[in-house]
This record gives C-alpha cells, structure tokens and sequence, in this order.
C-alpha cells in the first residue's frame, strides 16, 4: 500500500471517528438548547380552585356568610364595630386578671393598685381592700409569697354583638404559687363585667373563682 491511500484512509477513519463523536455526545447535548428540537412538553395542569369557605356553616358558595377567594387566598370580611369593640374587651378583661392575680408580698402587692388605675371608683376600692387583706395575712416582714397569673383564654358573653350598656368577660388563668420555698399550680377564671359609661366601657365589677380545666 504507497503512501496516499495510507493519507486518504486516515483521513476517511479521522472524518468518521469526529463524526461520532458529534453523533453521539455534542449532538444530543445541543438538542435541547436549540429552537424547534425540544421534546413538546404536556401542558401544565391548571391549578386547583381553593374552596369558599362558610363561615356561618351554610352551603359553600352560598351568597350569604362566605369567604371569597381571590388568587388563591381568602379575602377575610371586615369586622364590624362591635367585633373590634369586643376583641378590645376581651383584651382588656385578660390584662386586668393578670395584674390582679400576679402579686409578691415583697412590695406588698402593688399590683392590686395598678389594676385599680383602669377601674371604676367601687371596684378600686374592692381592689384596696383585697390588697390590705394579703398584706395581713403574707407581710412584706415574713416568708416571701408571690403568684404569677397567665391567662388561657377569654370568653365573652357573645363574640359578635353588644347588647345593653353592660358585657361580661370570663378570663380563665393558670396562677403559679410560690410560699415559703414551694411552688403549686392552681387554675381561676375571673368575671369582668364592663358598663358603658358615657362613651367609655368601664370596669365595674370584678370576682374570682377556682375552676378546673
């Protein structure tokens, strides 16, 4: 065999061997990438509808009660004056029982003058008298008394309307007790009634019990 049908065979082995490589390795890496050789993909399912949701226990998508959806997320009513005006009670009525009912003798329970500041004048007094009360029986002299109060939840007496110039508040709390170097857990619900008085809702009475969860 001479020396150029040696050249012309390597050079027919060298095209067929890039030829391959093409085929077989940049060829398939290309496909993608390039426009009009992309596998057709399915089309994307369409999304699923989030359901409306009754708030007053009706059938779903009635007029009456619902919560609309709009793009994928519940659009929540306005509350009306008298649901905020409730909500701001409720948080008034579990702020006040927490002060009571959290007090050291070591300051001589100041916290019943503190809640006194946000009361009417009969329930400051009965906060005063309540505090003379503790201060004779756990002197700031004696063994160190103290109660920590957390309250767990308040339960109006209607979560929607105020009827009347009077609404009532149940606060039921977890009071930790800590006499003379031990420590137990009691549970109390207080009653706040407030009264309106002018414009203002007041605190007019205020009365605590054991309860038991």
């Amino acid at each position: 065999m001479d020396r150029r049908t040696k050249f012309i065979l390597l050079v027919l082995a060298s095209i067929i061997l890039l030829a391959a490589v093409f085929y077989f390795i940049v060829w398939p890496l290309l496909k993608p990438v390039i426009p009009g050789l992309a596998p057709a993909q399915p089309p994307a399912a369409p999304a699923p509808r989030s359901p409306v949701v009754n708030v007053q226990g009706g059938t779903p998508g009635g007029a009456t009660g619902t919560v609309p959806v709009v793009g994928g997320l519940e659009v929540i009513p306005e509350r009306t004056p008298d649901q905020l005006r409730i909500a701001e009670l409720k948080s008034r009525a579990g702020i006040l029982s927490e002060r009571v009912e959290s007090g050291s003798s070591a300051n001589e329970f100041q916290n019943y003058e503190d809640a006194a500041l946000d009361v009417g004048a009969s329930i400051a007094e009965k906060f005063r008298t309540m505090r003379e009360s503790l201060v004779a029986a756990h002197p700031s002299t004696g063994p160190t008394y103290f109660t920590i109060a957390r309250r767990l939840i308040e339960i109006p007496e209607n979560e929607n309307i105020i009827s009347g110039s009077r609404f009532v508040v149940r606060v039921q709390m977890q009071v930790q007790v800590h006499e003379t170097g031990t420590e137990r857990t009691e549970y109390h619900e207080s009653t706040v009634t407030f009264s309106l008085t002018g414009s203002a809702w007041v605190v007019t009475d205020y009365s605590v019990q054991p309860f038991t969860p």
